[in-house]
């Protein structure tokens, strides 16, 4: 079973390999984060997706980026980590890429990139001591928790949550002085990891040895994760510091928040009911619901088959608690708590296989109904590819005219190009910003000029070409067509001038820096001779 699940992430790794970008598509690097890193992290070849939503990219990245200096000496790094104090605590990966790399930064990002799949060769065979004496059941629940949703996510985006459970689970199994030591690497992964430690400590009496032993293990975990975090905030001096990222709240205030976003979605939003069966296992949305149900049931299951002399139990157990506490944050893009879960999801797996009543196949279905989603969704990732770029203005013409003779282009005062599949916009960034328009034919042509135009603001708003004015309007704080009619366009280019008022504002897209004018899907339409 662990070979057949090898095979298929091998075949994902290897669809997602380019001679030019290596397997970097996994360390999901937004073009917001390159602009802003670090010198080498900038000349290093690795996939950027060119697409507006996924600018800012994803947590891997930034691990990634610190595997180029772990001793964390370069002082740009305090602005290109988005948090450096709570990212360069997780130092661990980034030292483990950096060897393996051999100090060559192409390398480096390439390691980092595979160590997932590296750490998930060794869950593998953790997870199958455990699951090998529960017989049929057992190989179920095997099968389904080498390729659980948390499982996925960690890889798709080169987290640290696999590595760190992978760690956490070894320090268990191993107990004593020696997993002690490796919950110490464990917490330095992540710091969350020392939860493990609940599954580590010495519970039968006598007390106090019970007592000197946790205490010892205790340092053994702990003290390499303080030492680090000291030098970390020596490197930081000034920085905030901020240790559970924003990730936390009053317990199941996520869960609910995300519950009710999913109700409007249910009304409002793109599920197509009359296709429930296959919805279930493409729709992201429904997939948020199918989360809820297998999480829940897990905790459920956990929480009537306890048993606090169990050290997986006393983990799972733990982290059910600090599951019901992660805030929407998290639950917003809610494929991302599935890594939070990654303990509860394999505590419920093999205390249902030693179980296998009559009740087996309805908890296991609910438990793990999350699933097939994110199998078929890491599969994809060979295939996927973001939607290109639109063209930014749209030309249309009689048939009467043949070969439009125009041509569009944007000049001197906008944003970068934004898309979705089916539109395109760019913001004004001055009070002028101008828009060239070239006539290829021999004699003047007539043109009307449309556009979505959006301000934050009311504002003057003016279109000049030379020193005519075409349009003076006021622009209110909303969305409006904006249109210009019977424009002549003399042979050769024409530059539109468009002037805005006011003060500058915060886009609502992601787009940075101040902006002023929204124009989207501006259309050019050419009028009959």
């Amino acid at each position: 079973m662990a070979l057949l699940a090898f095979g298929f992430f091998l075949r994902v790794y290897a669809g997602i390999w380019t001679p030019e970008h290596g397997i970097t598509k996994f360390l999901r690097v937004g073009q917001e984060f390159d602009d802003r890193g670090t010198a080498v992290f900038r000349a290093t070849p690795k996939f950027i997706d060119p697409y507006p939503a996924h600018r800012w990219g994803f947590d891997g990245q930034l691990y990634a980026e610190m595997a180029l200096d772990p001793l964390l000496l370069d002082p740009h790094l305090h602005i290109a980590l988005d948090n450096p104090p709570y990212r360069a605590q997780r130092i661990l990966l980034s030292w483990i890429a950096w060897g393996l790399g051999l100090g060559q930064p192409f390398w480096i990002l390439n390691a980092y990139a595979a160590l997932n799949l590296i750490f998930w060769v060794g869950f593998a065979w953790l997870a199958g001591r455990l699951f090998a004496p529960h017989g049929w059941s057992g190989l179920a629940g095997y099968a389904v928790t080498l390729v659980t949703c948390g499982v996925i996510e960690s890889m798709q985006a080169s987290l640290t949550d696999l590595p760190s459970f992978t760690l956490i689970l070894a320090a268990i199994m191993v107990g004593g002085k020696a997993g002690a030591g490796i919950l110490a690497l464990a917490a330095l992964v992540r710091s969350t990891s020392l939860i493990g430690f609940v599954g580590l400590a010495a519970l039968p009496p006598p007390w106090r040895e019970a007592i000197r032993k946790n205490i010892v293990w205790g340092l053994i975990a702990v003290v390499p994760l303080a030492c680090w975090v000291a030098y970390v905030l020596w490197r930081f001096q000034g920085r905030e510091v901020n240790f559970d990222g924003g990730n936390l709240a009053m317990p199941f205030r996520g869960m609910m928040e995300k519950l009710g976003e999913f109700s409007v979605t249910a009304v409002h939003g793109s599920i197509r009911w009359h296709r429930l069966f296959f919805e279930l296992y493409k729709s992201y949305e429904l997939h948020s619901v199918l989360t809820m149900i297998s999480v829940v049931t897990q905790i459920v299951f956990v929480a009537v088959n306890r048993n606090w002399r169990d050290p997986l139990w006393r983990w799972g157990a733990v982290v059910a608690v600090y599951f019901s506490c992660i805030s929407f944050l998290s639950w917003e893009s809610h494929f991302t708590i599935t890594r939070h879960a990654l303990p509860i999801t394999l505590l419920f797996n093999v205390l249902l296989a030693a179980r296998p009543g009559r009740s087996w196949l309805i908890w296991f279905l609910l438990g793990n109904c999350f699933v097939p989603f994110g199998v078929r969704y890491f599969d994809g990732m060979r295939e996927f590819r973001s939607p290109p770029p639109l063209p930014e203005f749209a030309i249309e013409a009689p048939a009467t005219v043949g070969a439009p003779p125009v041509q569009v282009r944007y000049g001197e005062g906008w944003s970068a190009q934004q898309w979705w599949p089916d539109t395109t916009w760019r913001w004004s960034r001055r009070e002028q910003a101008t828009v060239i328009m070239r006539n290829a034919a021999p004699r003047p042509v007539r043109v009307q000029f449309t556009f979505l135009a959006r301000s934050f603001h009311e504002r003057e708003f003016r279109i000049d070409a030379g020193s005519r004015t075409l349009l003076r309007m006021r622009l209110p704080g909303a969305r409006r067509v904006v249109t210009v009619d019977d424009l002549e366009l003399p042979p050769g280019e024409t530059t539109l001038t468009f002037i805005v008022s006011g003060e500058p504002s915060k886009a609502d897209d992601g787009t940075s820096g101040e902006v002023r004018l929204k124009m989207e899907k501006p259309t050019v339409r050419i009028q009959a001779p």
